[in-house]
């Protein structure tokens, strides 16, 4: 009887499978390496510490000098006008309610802000808002506040004032305006203060009033105080008729006409004016009888214009002391035969631009001054 042969261990069986042994080798070398690098993996995760997050804000984008400029003067604006609007309370049945009396104060103005208007009672006349002569805007005596065919446009100007109302300028009216007369440049007048709000003028015939009219008509009576400022008009005109022809006016305090970049008048005030010029005659006709001191009526330089030519025309007025504001502009051609007012004037026709609204022909008439309505309109259209 014969005893069964023993097995041979299990590495020996192995030896004489070699393909068995190599991927049972490999299967034990995948699970340790699995076992090392997972434990390596779960320590560092428990040990590392807690990341940090940084926002990298983007590089700012480069601002142009003017932009950077427009922006100052906007948040410069901004600061200035700020203030806390005030939200009303509605109460659907008051009658339901006992409340005691209460006294609430009216809202404040902002008396930084910066808007037109065209009060017809306040301002010295006007048509209003839309009114029947078919302008558009608020209509004052210092000008529409939108444009009107063949008008001059208005700009004010502070000379208190720099434009970013931060300092009080070096020079005032008098230094300006001589250098603003050697050319009728608008940009002379670039460092004050000037009025956002444009006003489109027609004529300047504008009755004696306060100072501080000017301002409300340009919406800044709350920034600018009623002195040493003024409204330099600028545009053009025409006759179509042609001829030789002079302005004639007075003013309290400064009137001045210059037409293609040179003075043709200056009225009001001699110690208003920073030019050299004067008139060849000294004046001797009465103004408008609505004050004592209003000066008399200066003659202006005589000028020509061919038909249907187109000139640059100035017209600046002012008030440089503060008090009453008026002016009063005329023109006159040479040759013509004018009726005379008692004291020997010749009744001129006003310088008008267009055909006047009925409620500037009013306004006109009311100082009971001889005077023509129905003279040549000059507007360039």
């Amino acid at each position: 009887m014969t005893t069964p042969e023993a097995k041979p261990p299990l590495f020996q069986r192995l030896l004489k499978r070699p393909l068995l042994l190599i991927l049972v080798g490999s299967l034990a070398l995948h699970l340790l390496g699995g076992l090392i690098f997972g434990s390596w993996k779960i320590f560092t995760i428990l040990t590392a510490d807690e990341a940090e997050i940084e926002v990298v804000p983007p590089p700012p984008e480069a601002i142009q000098p003017q932009e950077r400029e427009y922006k100052m003067k906007t948040m410069r604006n901004q600061r200035s006008t700020a203030i806390a609007t005030q939200v009303p309370i509605a109460v659907d049945q008051p009658s339901d309610l006992n409340l005691p009396n209460i006294d609430i104060p009216s809202p404040q103005k902002n008396n930084t802000a910066i808007k037109a208007r065209g009060e017809v009672g306040k301002i010295g006349g006007g048509s209003g808002l839309g009114g029947g002569d078919g302008r558009s805007g608020f209509s004052t005596l210092f000008g529409n506040t939108s444009p009107l065919a063949g008008a001059l446009e208005g700009t004010f100007i502070d000379f208190k004032q720099d434009r970013n109302r931060e300092a009080a300028p070096d020079n005032g009216w008098m230094e300006a305006g001589k250098d603003f007369m050697r050319n009728y440049n608008l940009r002379e007048f670039r460092k004050y203060f000037n009025a956002p709000q444009k006003l489109y003028a027609t004529h300047f015939y504008i009755p004696l009033m306060g100072a501080d009219r000017a301002p409300q008509a340009y919406g800044v009576e709350q920034l600018v105080q009623p002195s040493n400022w003024v409204a330099v008009y600028q545009g053009k005109f025409r006759s179509m008729t042609g001829g030789t022809f002079r302005f004639v006016g007075t003013a309290d305090d400064l009137l001045i006409v210059g037409v293609d970049g040179r003075t043709a008048l200056y009225a009001g005030f001699t110690e208003s004016n920073p030019s050299k010029w004067k008139p060849d005659d000294d004046p001797r006709y009465s103004p408008p009888p609505v004050s004592p001191y209003i000066p008399k009526l200066t003659e202006g330089d005589w000028f020509k214009l061919s038909p249907g030519e187109a000139k640059d025309l100035s017209v600046v007025i002012g008030e440089i002391p503060g008090g009453e504001f008026a002016c009063y502009l005329f023109i006159e051609q040479k040759g013509v035969n004018y009726e005379k007012a008692p004291d020997g004037r010749p009744i001129l026709p006003i310088f008008k631009l267009k055909e006047l609204s009925q409620s500037d022909r009013n306004t006109i008439l009311s100082d009971g001054y001889p005077k023509r309505l129905d003279g040549e309109s000059f507007g360039f259209f």
